[in-house]
Formats: structure tokens, C-alpha cells, sequence
């Protein structure tokens, strides 16, 4: 190089990924905007377990509990050395671990990751919809978009849960598979992705035996190369092995604990009401786009590579309305759909277009309607889970900091809710739920049994919700002296009860 020649930096790769860029900085916006609004509802009386960013739900603190137990050594585990599947979901308390490496604050790590994987939705959506599905530019965009503007992932990308990297891992199945099937050769890859998927949630178990129904059908009858299916099932299952090993081991099923405690179980009859729950979930997320998506049922027909999309889609949440139907947690059990809803929905804008030829002012009305619908809702959202943090901060937290102050050495702690009370406490816990405590689980029907197993557990110290079980504090409040509550400012988050209440056993020394 001559002296004095200066050389410019190559800009051509950034340019390649400007709108990846774009839809991320977008995303930062999104979370910025939903950061905003915890600090203003927060406002005053902030837990100091609260720092930067606060969870919306309890179940986080479960995730880092278990991740605190694997990082020091005590295997899966929420009471140090007691290994129980009352989590199901393995690789995001293993990520989780990993991030406790450099921060004992593995909550935030929890939403670190979250917001992370959220942030790789717009990208994934637009790249998979352009090089995929063969969407136009306009159009891929428009769908990385709504993937940005998506209420349900931008909240998950907030909630410090797995639900954003199980959209993304749906996300990069789905691609895989889609790009295997257009080249009719089975890839080893497909079961790497399967694998870490079923590692992170058990619902891709019907994604695993959807794929595996369409290799089998894509064999026999366009007679696809399929010779690498022992070795993607082996990857797969390997991968996946702790989901089904760990209550195989400690319960002789491949139930874990946790779905038992959930109401896993089987009906012949599917929950009408879930199936309200899911479409109305599913409609608000984006009308324009869910209607776009009905539209599709139809306009698609003739585009089979729809097809596994739209039966993944419309497909888990049918199949949870037989198979222990979750109202819990505003529904995020079938948020990992949403990337695929939003790509079949602007396939069926992108179709109508291509048939119709509409106006320039109909397409720039649709494009705007989309935007808007997906501005409007997330905002809404950010709302809901601002509001949630501040329900967790104050009963969860305040809960926490009180036990801190005035829970003697000699105490027993019996809880309705473990989650942030088993993490920052750092105590031995009963709880009284069976989920953490697996021999109550089976007294649940009849309260004085779990009134009476945990005082011979010695608990003398409970943290309980008095409508979550009315029955155990109504036959037992003579035994109880309230020493604290509570109470949430509504619109109520737990699903248990507004306030949270502190109680300790009548007695020489509260015992």
C-alpha cells in the first residue's frame, strides 16, 4: 500500500444485511419502548431485588433456581441435590447456567437471552418468507416487520421465559425442513434443530411427529432421499434425551412432574373454551394478518409448501385443546406459532395481490393497517406487562424482603408461589401447590391432608394466597397469626389471588 493512502472499510457485507439491521434496530425500539413503560409503572416502592429490568411472571425465578442448582453442582434441581422435572424446559435453564458463569443475576440473564432470541425473529421471518417461500422483497419485509410488531413476541422477548427462542427455534425447524424438502433430500441438521427444540419445550413433539408423517409421505411418494434418518432421529433424540430420560428416571414416565401438576392428561373431547381462548389470542395478535390468514385456507390451496405451515399453525393449539389445555400465562404455550402465522398470512396479502392487482391506495391501506394493528396491540401489551412486573415487585419481591428481615433460623417456610421467594431467599422450601414438593401433590384434593403433611414437615411459617385453596386457610385460620400482607395494584397478574399473605402458626416460638 502506496504511503498515505488511507483504505476504506468494505461496507458491501453491511449493505447485504442493511434490512436485517433495520428490523433489529427495530426490535431494540420495541424493547426500549417496553422497558419504558416498567419504570413508569413501577414508579416508587421498587424491590432492591429489582434491578434494571423486572419478569412479569414468577416461573422465571424458577428457571434461574434450577440454573443456580446446575451451575454449583447440584444437578437439576430447585432444592439443592433433589433432582425433579418441575421444569420442562432443560436447555433454557442450561443456557441460563451458562450465563451464570459471568453474573450471579441470573434473571436478567434469563431476559437477556429472551430479548435476544426476540431480536432475531425479524430477520428470521423476512430471510426465511424471501429465500424460503419465495416472497417478493416488499413483502418479506412487511412480514419481518409484523414479526417486530408482534405483541405476544415482543412481550416474550421481555419476560425472561423461553417462549422468544422457542418461536425462533420453530422458526429455524420449519426453515429447515422447508429447504430439505424443496431439494428432497433429508439434511442431518433437521435433527440438531429438533433436538434443541424438544429440549426447550415438550409441545415440538407434535412439530417432530408432524415432520416426521410428511418425510415418510414425501419417501413413498416422491420417493425422497431419506437415507439420513437414522442419523437426524439419533441427533434428535440424543439432543433431546434429558426432556424424556429425567422422568423416566425419577418417575418412571415421560411425563415430567411439572405437566402433571399442569393438568397434563388426555380428553376425547376437545376445551371449547380453550379454543376460544387460543382464536381470540391468535386474532388480536394481528387482525389484518389473521384474516389474511383464514383468506389463505383457501387461496393457498394450491401452494403445497403451505401446507406443513398451516397444519403446524392451526394444528398445536387444536391439539392442546385435547392434551391438558394451559390458560396460564396469557397463553404463551402456542406463542412459538406466531412467526409461522405471520408468514402464512402475508402469503395470502402477497397471493391477493398477485390475482387482483389492486390499487396502489389498497395496498399502501393494507401495508398501513398491518403496521398499525401491530403498533397498537404491542403497545397495549407493553402495558400488560409492565403492570405484571409491578405485581410480581409487589407481592413476590415485597415477600421476599420481609421473609429477610423477620424469618428466624428456626423457621419452616411453606409457600403457595416458590418461584422469587426460593431464588433470592436461598431456604428450604415446602410447597404447598406439590409442584416443588411432590409428596402434597397427591393430598390436593383434601387440604387438611396438605395442612397436615407440611406441619409434619415442621412448617410453622406460610406464604399463601387464601382464595388460591380457600378450604386450607378457612379450616385453619385459628391455628394462624397474619403477619403481613401483600397486595397487588390491579389489573391482577397472578392468577391466584390480589393479595399474598404472611402467616405464622399460634404457638410457643410461632411453632
Amino acid at each position: 500500500m502506496s504511503a498515505g493512502r488511507v483504505r476504506l472499510p468494505n461496507f458491501r457485507n453491511l449493505r447485504t444485511y442493511r434490512i436485517d439491521l433495520l428490523l433489529i434496530l427495530a426490535g431494540i425500539i420495541v424493547l426500549a419502548g417496553f422497558s419504558v413503560f416498567q419504570q413508569i409503572i413501577l414508579s416508587t416502592g421498587v424491590s432492591v431485588d429489582l434491578h434494571l429490568l423486572g419478569v412479569p411472571l414468577d416461573d422465571v425465578y424458577i428457571h434461574a433456581r434450577y440454573a443456580a442448582n446446575l451451575l454449583h453442582g447440584f444437578g437439576y434441581s430447585f432444592r439443592p441435590g433433589y433432582t425433579l422435572t418441575a421444569d420442562t424446559s432443560p436447555l433454557w435453564v442450561l443456557l441460563i447456567a451458562i450465563g451464570g458463569l459471568f453474573t450471579s443475576r441470573l434473571e436478567l440473564v434469563a431476559i437477556v437471552f429472551s430479548m435476544l432470541a426476540y431480536l432475531m425473529l425479524g430477520p428470521g421471518v423476512y430471510r426465511v418468507a424471501r429465500d424460503v417461500f419465495g416472497f417478493a422483497e416488499g413483502h418479506a419485509r412487511l412480514a419481518g416487520l409484523a414479526a417486530v410488531l408482534s405483541s405476544r413476541l415482543a412481550w416474550s422477548g421481555t419476560s425472561g421465559m423461553e417462549t422468544a427462542l422457542a418461536a425462533l427455534l420453530m422458526l429455524l425447524v420449519v426453515e429447515e425442513h422447508a429447504r430439505s424438502r424443496n431439494r428432497n433430500v433429508l439434511r442431518a441438521r433437521e435433527g440438531i434443530w429438533l433436538g434443541l427444540a424438544l429440549l426447550l419445550r415438550p409441545e415440538f413433539m407434535f412439530v417432530a411427529l408432524t415432520l416426521i408423517v410428511d418425510w415418510v409421505i414425501a419417501a413413498t411418494r416422491r420417493r425422497a432421499n431419506v437415507a439420513v434418518a437414522p442419523i437426524a432421529i439419533t441427533l434428535a433424540f440424543v439432543i433431546a434425551s434429558p426432556m424424556f430420560l429425567l422422568p423416566l428416571i425419577m418417575r418412571g414416565s415421560l411425563i415430567s412432574h411439572s405437566s402433571v401438576v399442569q393438568g397434563a392428561g388426555i380428553s376425547f373431547i376437545p376445551n371449547l373454551a380453550y379454543l376460544w381462548f387460543a382464536l381470540k389470542i391468535l386474532t388480536s395478535n394481528n387482525a389484518i394478518i389473521f384474516a389474511f390468514l383464514i383468506a389463505g385456507i383457501w387461496l393457498l390451496s394450491h401452494k403445497p409448501q403451505y401446507y406443513l405451515l398451516y397444519i403446524i399453525a392451526l394444528g398445536l393449539p387444536l391439539l392442546q385443546a385435547f392434551i391438558a389445555p394451559q390458560f396460564r400465562h396469557h397463553g404463551r404455550y402456542f406463542f412459538p406459532i406466531l412467526p409461522l402465522i405471520i408468514i402464512l398470512g402475508i402469503a395470502a396479502w402477497q397471493e391477493i395481490e398477485q390475482r387482483m392487482h389492486p390499487q396502489a391506495i389498497i395496498r399502501i391501506v393494507a401495508v398501513t393497517l398491518i403496521s398499525l394493528a401491530g403498533v397498537f396491540e404491542t403497545g397495549r401489551w407493553a402495558m400488560i406487562e409492565a403492570e405484571s412486573v409491578r405485581n410480581i415487585n409487589d407481592q413476590h419481591l415485597a415477600a421476599v424482603g420481609w421473609l429477610r428481615q423477620n424469618m428466624l433460623p428456626t423457621d419452616t417456610l411453606a409457600v403457595d408461589d416458590v418461584g422469587a421467594i426460593g431464588y433470592f431467599s436461598h431456604k428450604p422450601i415446602i410447597d404447598l401447590t406439590g409442584l416443588m414438593t411432590p409428596s402434597l401433590w397427591s393430598l390436593q384434593h383434601n387440604q387438611d391432608s396438605v395442612w397436615g403433611a407440611a406441619r409434619t414437615m415442621g412448617a410453622n411459617l406460610f406464604v399463601i394466597y387464601r382464595r388460591l385453596n380457600p378450604p386450607f386457610y378457612a379450616d385453619h385460620k385459628d391455628s394462624l397469626v397474619l403477619q403481613q400482607e401483600f397486595r397487588v395494584r390491579l389489573p391482577l397478574a397472578s392468577s391466584a389471588d390480589t393479595t399474598m399473605s404472611i402467616y405464622r402458626v399460634k404457638g410457643p416460638n410461632g411453632r
